[in-house]
């Protein structure tokens, strides 16, 4: 491609409900420096007033496409997004986060040097950055890398799941291989776009420029109100572990070194909160549904097979007997890290759970009053409307 090729970017933005943050969101996506580009504003059947603001927003700036939508979640509206685009390359903002200024030209960029590229990833920043946490500040920071076709390291290894927004996909790689995201999923539908795109691009880039800011201060978010009630949380996860198990069995991804890294990941991802319920007769119905969908797609041998050498391997024998998923009681948490982490974490994590566990009756620490004084409200949707208003 020549040095002055301009590809239109698409820009989707499922919005529903975020009051005034809405404002800085687009005002960031207009401010691009790279002016080549197309914003789908899908409006999901927002009741704040989030519809207005949009709007008014796409009365002044042609660039901004505005639909309104009956409520369907956010996968729904992200796959309208997907088939009103007209770009060559797509990406997608939340409408309460911030597009870095240069992102569309650095996206623009890494496009034009390589046109084989399917997917590209880029680092974000967290913030408020006291609301992070080591484990998030790590995932959305990437090294510079670069993958050929299908790769263990750069699906599970790379930090490259689970977020779509800190990604852009060339649009044609979509579409040819019908790529969405899964409507009906509440939580952790990101994971399973993931893993679909993921698995299927003939190449992907990993960049460590920073391009995106992710807002970590809403205490209405999906993923705030769903880890409140700790069981549904968990089924809205056994549905996000049965799509993706679903779709690497079509992908033909169950053999050899792939199918054992989806039962780790399967282990790391859900096994450890599950057993973490204290309730035993909830503990025990969670783990009988792990227990149907992994005999939908693997049979022990198969497990036995895929996981022989690795110590993770006696739990999932003592699951898939007949009565395995009662045979776990409280303390089996420990026994499972010692298997998927070993026995010096499963120390770490006792010695952990002690020290918390004497805190909280000595009444140092309370979950709730943490996550009250954490999390804030969002800033009033009418304000924000009224300070575009006045915008001269």
């Amino acid at each position: 491609m020549s040095a002055s090729y301009c590809p239109l970017l698409s820009i989707v933005v499922p919005v529903y409900n975020v009051g005034g943050y809405l404002l800085d969101t687009l005002d960031s996506i207009a401010a691009q420096s790279y002016s080549n580009i197309e914003i789908i504003c899908v409006d999901d059947g927002s009741t704040d007033g989030s519809g207005e603001l949009l709007d008014l927003y796409a009365a002044r700036d042609s660039r901004f496409a505005v639909y309104h939508e009956v409520n369907r979640g956010v996968s729904a509206a992200r796959n309208f997004g997907i088939d009103k685009a007209h770009g060559e390359i797509v990406l997608f903002v939340d409408a309460d986060d911030l597009l870095k200024s240069n992102a569309c030209d650095v996206i623009r960029q890494a496009f034009d040097n390589d046109d084989q590229v399917d997917i590209l990833k880029f680092s974000a920043d967290p913030f408020p950055i006291e609301l992070s946490n080591p484990w998030l500040t790590s995932t959305l920071s990437l090294d510079d890398e670069e993958y050929s076709g299908y790769s263990d390291k750069l699906v599970f290894y790379a930090k490259t799941r689970p977020f779509p927004w800190n990604g852009a996909y060339r649009l044609s790689f979509l579409r040819d291989h019908e790529l969405y995201f899964p409507v009906g999923l509440t939580l952790g539908e990101d994971q399973v776009f993931s893993f679909a795109t993921l698995g299927r691009s003939s190449r992907t880039k990993l960049l460590s420029d920073s391009l995106y800011d992710y807002r970590l201060s809403r205490k209405d978010s999906a993923m705030c109100l769903m880890a409140q009630d700790e069981k549904l949380r968990l089924q809205k996860h056994l549905q996000v572990v049965d799509c993706i198990m679903a779709d690497w069995g079509k992908q033909g991804r169950f053999e050899g070194e792939s199918g054992r890294s989806m039962l780790l990941f399967v282990a790391d991802f859900l096994v450890f909160d599950l057993l973490e319920i204290r309730n035993q007769a909830v503990r025990e119905e969670l783990l009988r549904e792990l227990q149907r969908i992994l005999s939908k797609y693997l049979t022990i041998d198969e497990i036995e097979q895929l996981l022989s050498g690795d110590r993770i391997l006696k739990f999932y024998q003592q699951l898939l007997a007949q009565d395995g998923p009662a045979s776990f009681g409280a303390s089996s948490i420990y026994s499972f890290v010692a298997e998927l982490k070993g026995y010096k974490a499963a120390v770490f994590m006792l010695i952990d759970r002690a020290k918390t566990s004497l805190l909280t009756a000595c009444g140092v620490l309370s979950a709730k009053d943490i996550q009250d004084d954490l999390f804030e409200d969002a800033p009033s949707i009418s304000e924000a409307i009224e300070a575009f208003k006045s915008r001269s």
